[in-house]
């Protein structure tokens, strides 16, 4: 589906490129079975979140942060968006003593 058409995606970046790395990894592991696919989901939106963060002067969220808005979204009508958005929320804008010491 076009991100033009999904009307659950989020509309602006970061959450956007969360989304966008949730829904393209799915169609690279048909044939995984469930524990890998969902490991494979939980590592690309961790590489999205890390180097969207890099970029960003954001908090890079560690996997155990991907994992917690992974658990907190399931169930939810709209789980990938709900994923994307916790996640940003928690990717707070690093401060100057931070920054100097990530970068």
């Amino acid at each position: 589906m076009s991100n033009e058409y999904d009307y659950l995606r989020p509309r602006q970046a970061p959450a956007s490129v969360l989304y966008d790395a949730f829904q393209r990894k799915p169609c690279t592991a048909r044939c995984r079975d469930l524990e890998e696919w969902i490991r494979l989901e939980l590592e690309a939106v961790h590489r999205a979140a890390c180097s969207y963060a890099a970029g960003h002067g954001l908090h890079q969220p560690s996997m155990e942060e991907v994992a917690a808005a992974e658990r907190y979204a399931r169930g939810s009508a709209d789980y990938g968006s709900k994923w994307a958005i916790v996640l940003t929320e928690r990717m707070q804008p690093l401060n100057r003593d931070q920054i100097r010491t990530v970068g």
